[in-house]
């Protein structure tokens, strides 16, 4: 059996396309298909069929291609004992919730790498089902996902659902973050029900939670006012978020604390904000039975170094 061809299945899998992955592989579409069916009947098994919305996995070809992932995992692991060069590439694939201490953990991991050192960095900012499914289908070397506490068993579940262990990054509470020159910036007490009832909230569209569609939607909603209007804009961009709450000072978003850099640079407060459910979670998700490079390694330490900064501050 051929462990090349793994590579090939798993192409196939995340292009749902034998033509974008012969294209993304660098080999003509007849020799991809024909090293596919020579897997196929060394397996005994159907790996794809073919459907309007392209080439999908048969119930068997999941099973094989989820050990598949993991015998290639554990051979490229097996690649860089072997190989002392390997430790000089920066090649990795993270993908991460929009949070202002993790942007500037990855900034600073970057700025410090040594020049002559190879790399070739994906950062992907998105909720936590995608980052789940980056980890898991898209060959991202690991993430980090956000959620509310009270719903912690439907994520527990589908993470091991999906063969992914986890880490926890950092448990905190939201805070109010505002323009320093926002009407509520100097108040004392703040809730999450005042400022929802008197001001536009900044919030991101896409967080979901596994198995229970509108879960946050409906977390949110019981700690507003009854009657309230609601008025929330949804980014999906956290520079724009910024600039958003920099340019419009009656608007305000819930975040984990923000460096004060970023404050800084952006004219922003940050302020405690009370409501019954803020109990938040980071987690680090990787494959399952998979050891952190060297590189990786360095960039989560300096995650937690940076959290530390943002965790260890006072704040009104």
């Amino acid at each position: 059996m051929n462990t090349l061809h793994f590579k090939y299945a798993v192409e196939i899998e995340k292009t749902r396309s034998i033509t974008q992955a012969a294209e993304n592989l660098y080999m003509a579409q007849p020799n991809l298909s024909k090293a596919i069916k020579e897997l196929e009947n060394s397996l005994g098994i159907t790996i794809f069929r073919r459907t309007s919305k392209g080439v999908i996995p048969t119930d068997q070809g999941m099973k094989f291609l989820t050990y598949a992932k993991q015998i290639l995992i554990q051979l490229d692991n097996m690649e860089a004992i072997s190989s002392p060069d390997r430790s000089k590439e920066r090649k990795m694939r993270i993908s991460v919730p929009r949070a202002g201490y993790i942007s500037k953990a990855f900034s600073e991991y970057i700025a410090a790498s040594d020049p002559a050192d190879d790399m070739e960095v994906y950062f992907c900012e998105t909720n936590s089902l995608r980052s789940i499914e980056n980890v898991r289908d898209n060959g991202y070397n690991f993430g980090i996902i956000r959620y509310n506490t009270a719903h912690e068993k439907y994520f527990a579940d589908y993470i091991a659902e999906k063969n992914l262990e986890t880490q926890l990054l950092w448990e905190y509470e939201m805070l109010a973050v505002m323009s320093a020159e926002h009407p509520a910036a100097e108040e004392e007490d703040l809730t999450y029900a005042s400022l929802s009832a008197r001001y536009a909230e900044l919030c991101q569209g896409d967080d979901a939670v596994p198995y229970v569609p509108g879960a946050v939607e409906k977390l949110f909603e019981a700690n507003r006012p009854e009657g309230t209007k609601v008025r929330r804009i949804c980014m999906f961009d956290r520079g724009s978020s910024l600039d958003f709450l920099l340019t419009v000072p009656q608007a305000f978003m819930l975040d984990s604390p923000v460096p004060d850099s970023l404050c800084g640079k952006y004219g922003l407060v940050q302020r405690k904000i009370s409501f019954p459910d803020n109990s938040f979670r980071d987690i680090l998700v990787y494959s399952a039975g998979r050891r952190l490079s060297e590189s990786e390694l360095a960039l989560v330490n300096r995650l937690y170094e940076v959290r530390n900064e943002a965790a260890f501050r006072k704040y009104i």
